[in-house]
């Protein structure tokens, strides 16, 4: 990957540019360096994925194949992918045709890898990318090369691309989290705006005059971030948007 296309990137993070372009630009450079799909996600806390899984702690945006969709997306079974597990707990860089992945795995991972195997998506990689001083918000991506045919083959294309690759995915992990992490969870301006005054201490009474709504439309708002953001209370909904950076009281 050029230094430019870089540049470019970094530049269309920081200049305004919509979350819907910013994704298609970094997915067609991506596509430039001979990847198929990228699957980005990033999970706001750790200890939520330990306890409800990872479908349900975290948010994931991809360009995966309808296959992939139909036989894993819909069936949850991202729980079950052992390269997730690994990269939440710190492990750096997963390559997905390295046999020894599966020499500690569950019952349950060793299938997802067999069916994604099944499906085409055998080489590729996952990175960890980054998360906060305190450990949360942990962001990940997968890199799918379809074109691959045999470990030798993904070996000089890994040697060839890698570095490039890894620039590219931390540009595009800083640029969702600074400016488009709407990306991943679109909240309306008045669900970002009752949360903010949430997180700031305000009673739902005290929001719904600041924001001259009736109670009934503060609780819909509400209800709208909770689902949007997968959270069980109001505070678990301000929460999860703090760590995201969603709202900055």
């Amino acid at each position: 990957m050029s230094l430019e296309k870089l540049i470019d990137l970094a530049g269309a993070a920081k200049a305004g540019t919509g979350d819907v372009a910013f994704w298609d630009s970094c997915t067609q450079t991506f596509a430039d360096l001979g990847v198929t799909g990228i699957g980005y996600g990033i999970i706001p806390y750790a200890s939520d994925a330990t306890v409800r899984g990872f479908t349900q702690a975290g948010f994931f945006r991809h360009t995966y194949p309808q296959d992939w969709v139909t036989a894993v997306e819909e069936q949850a079974l991202v729980d079950d992918d052992i390269s997730v597990e690994l990269i939440a707990n710190g492990t750096k860089e997963v390559l997905w045709n390295d046999a020894s992945l599966l020499d500690h795995a569950t019952e349950p991972q060793q299938m997802q890898s067999e069916l994604e195997n099944d499906i085409g998506m055998q080489f590729g990689a996952s990175f960890a990318l980054n998360r906060t001083p305190a450990g949360q918000a942990i962001s990940g991506i997968g890199l799918w090369v379809s074109e691959i045919r045999s470990d030798r083959e993904f070996d000089l294309y890994w040697q060839e691309h890698r570095s490039a690759l890894r620039r590219l995915s931390f540009a595009m992990d800083e640029g969702i989290r600074r400016d488009h992490m709407s990306v991943l969870v679109n909240l309306t301006p008045r669900e970002r705006d009752c949360l903010s005054y949430l997180a700031i201490g305000l009673r739902p009474a005290e929001i719904c005059w600041t924001l001259k709504i009736s109670e009934k439309t503060f609780e819909k708002h509400i209800k709208g971030a909770k689902e949007k953001l997968r959270a069980s209370t109001r505070d678990h909904a301000v929460a999860k948007s703090l760590v995201l950076g969603l709202i900055q009281p």
